[in-house]
């Protein structure tokens, strides 16, 4: 009995959209471990650290939907494109940046590349990966971002140290400058499901998506823990060069996106969401405990798992649970998780550092992230993990979907 090949997943789009998603995240990671230094250095609180690092977050929870929505329309391409652009003026600003509210504002400007490339990045992945291999596509896709996590805010840490923040800032702006470079050459794809492009889209906001978004968003909430608060925690315990803990996290998702992917694709979401989430609940508790550099690492590999579990699953059944004309739009809707959790995880965590003390954000992310795994179990039970049927996926979009 011969066996149907799988579809084609690897064409010269879909690469493209993969290196110029690692070097667009790439400029974006470089700040991870720089930033809180640079807040600090120049006179912030614990607070002002946290509102400036999650400062970026607050464009994207606007305008993702509209983004998502003519992502939809036929214009990803543009919508990467302006988006990198801005990324590369923002950062290069930087450099004359020497006060906290002038760096708040560039790290909001920062927020219209956020809103922009990695949503309509999302959705183009979204177009290019066939549907059988649609967990395995997101996964690569997630894997670019988490290569990009492992490798550069490492090199940011260790060209702080040799040349100074100034230098870290104007590499960043040269990587988004090479992401435009790329993205220059894009063209938008055809459609793999021909949807008539005047008739209605439904639902700016596709409910079938703010449940997976509400899943994952407790693991963007960890990592802006880790994110914001783990130099202070360094400070405390001598981890020494904490960029390494990003490595962890980047590398261990490298790796596991991919197979995540894989087994979504064959066994469902669910299976794969649910061991990551408990990995993520781990990762917090055991850096909450942390006292040397061996156990900060181990935590960095406890999220790299609950990162590629938890993204790709949720992802895939994002676009899983939706028409096949709103996909930018679900793409964007998920990736609120990132800007929610970015938002709350800076200033509320940077309420608890101050008042009760550093280890206590780490055991408050843990909490976060286990609520997450209760919902995920709940959703399961009442069937919020099962896909669109295919005969409602070209349907016109109806006030009762879910």
């Amino acid at each position: 009995m011969s066996i149907s090949p799988q579809p084609r997943l690897w064409t010269r789009p879909y690469a493209l959209t993969l290196l110029s998603t690692l070097s667009f995240f790439g400029s974006f990671f470089y700040l991870i471990s720089v930033l809180p230094k640079y807040v600090d250095e120049i006179g912030g609180s614990p607070f002002q650290i946290g509102l400036v690092v999650s400062a970026f977050a607050i464009v994207p929870l606007v305008t993702r939907p509209f983004v998502g929505r003519f992502a939809d329309r036929g214009h990803r391409v543009r919508m990467m494109q302006i988006g990198v652009a801005t990324l590369v003026v923002s950062l290069a600003l930087m450099t004359i940046s020497e006060d906290i509210w002038s760096l708040f504002a560039i790290r909001v400007a920062q927020g219209i590349g956020m809103a922009m490339y990695p949503t309509a990045a999302g959705s183009m992945v979204a177009e290019l990966a066939p549907l059988p291999r649609r967990g395995e596509g997101v996964g690569y896709f997630g894997m670019s971002s988490s290569a990009a996590q492992m490798i550069f805010p490492a090199l940011g840490v260790w060209m702080l140290g040799h040349w100074g923040f100034d230098l870290v800032f104007l590499v960043a702006a040269a990587t988004s400058a090479f992401t435009l470079l790329v993205v220059s050459t894009f063209h938008e794809p055809t459609p793999a499901v021909l949807v008539d492009k005047t008739a209605p889209h439904g639902q700016l906001l596709p409910h079938a998506t703010i449940f997976p978004m509400a899943v994952f968003m407790t693991v963007t909430f960890a990592i802006g823990a880790a994110t914001s608060f783990l130099p202070l925690l360094n400070d405390e315990r001598n981890f020494g060069n904490v960029g390494m803990y990003f490595f962890f996290i980047g590398g261990v998702a490298v790796i596991g996106r991919p197979i995540a992917g894989r087994i979504s694709d064959r066994y469902g979401r669910a299976v794969i969401m649910a061991p990551a989430l408990l990995a993520a609940v781990t990762g917090m508790i055991v850096l909450a405990l942390a006292q040397t550099t061996e156990l900060m690492l181990l935590s960095g590999a406890l999220g790299g798992v609950g990162l590629a579990g938890t993204h790709t699953g949720a992802f895939a059944l994002s676009l899983d649970r939706v028409r096949d004309n709103q996909r930018g739009s679900a793409t964007a809707i998920f990736q609120w998780a990132w800007d929610i959790g970015g938002i709350a995880s800076g200033p509320a965590l940077g309420l608890v550092a101050s008042e009760i003390s550093t280890s206590a954000v780490f055991w408050t992310a843990a909490v976060i992230a286990a609520a997450g795994l209760v919902l995920l179990l709940y959703g399961h039970s009442v069937g919020w993990t099962q896909p669109l049927a295919a005969s409602e996926k070209v349907a016109p979009a109806t006030d009762s979907e879910r």
